[in-house]
């Protein structure tokens, strides 16, 4: 009985749902962050319905599309170069990133720099993978998963690569967060989770550039 009302507790507290939409409609490669601080970008799962904040980092990366790509899948090395999310734990079945990996793939993410002397975790799945080089774009992207299939905090990030001149890349990646329960507690932390998401972008282009 106790979990019963914990359940309809929780479902209470959860966002409306959305409409339904198509996100082929979205031209993804076409997509920047930006220029002001009060509008969102839509992602794969939710849309733009319900959106009220975003970060987002963008930057030239030299390196071609397939190996951001596949660095940002490649979860096992994260601790190799991201100073933002510093470990994946992954299910079991998971040997080799980014062989292995697939859409729905539960992941669980530590992260630091949010809070002084202290990481912060969180539960994520694997939502996109998007490797169609005929579309002009390669895209992946992970959604929070905390508290029944993410119904405490909404959010989505995807990363989008397209190839820029002499073969480097335009790399967008963005989180957009939805209104929910948790969105009080998280808006407070835009500034440093901001910071957090260009340092990790910087981090990444160090890193493939140099592989």
């Amino acid at each position: 009985m106790l979990r019963g009302l914990a359940l309809a507790f929780a479902l209470s507290l959860a966002p409306p749902a959305m409409a339904a939409w198509h996100h082929e409609d979205v031209h993804w490669g076409k997509l920047h962050c930006p220029s002001d601080n009060t509008s969102t970008l839509p992602t794969p799962t939710y849309g733009s319905e319900g959106s009220v904040w975003m970060i987002c980092t963008e930057m030239i990366i030299d390196a071609p599309p397939r190996a951001i790509y596949d660095a940002l899948l490649d979860f096992r090395s994260y601790h190799l170069w991201n100073s933002f999310v510093v470990d994946v734990e992954l299910p079991d079945n998971i040997t080799r990133t980014p062989d292995d990996v697939y859409v729905g793939m539960p992941m669980f993410f530590t992260v630091a720099g949010l809070l002084p002397d202290a990481n912060t975790t969180s539960d994520e799945i694997l939502t996109v993978l998007d490797d169609q080089s005929a579309e002009k774009y390669l895209m992946n992207a992970w959604r929070s998963n905390t508290f029944l299939n993410g119904t405490l905090s909404q959010a989505e990030h995807p990363n989008i690569l397209t190839s820029a001149e002499f073969g480097r890349t335009r790399y967008v990646s963005y989180e957009t967060y939805y209104d929910g329960p948790n969105n009080p507690l998280l808006f407070p932390l835009k500034g440093q989770l901001q910071a957090e998401f260009d340092q990790q972008g910087l981090d990444l282009k160090r890193y493939v550039e140099a592989l």
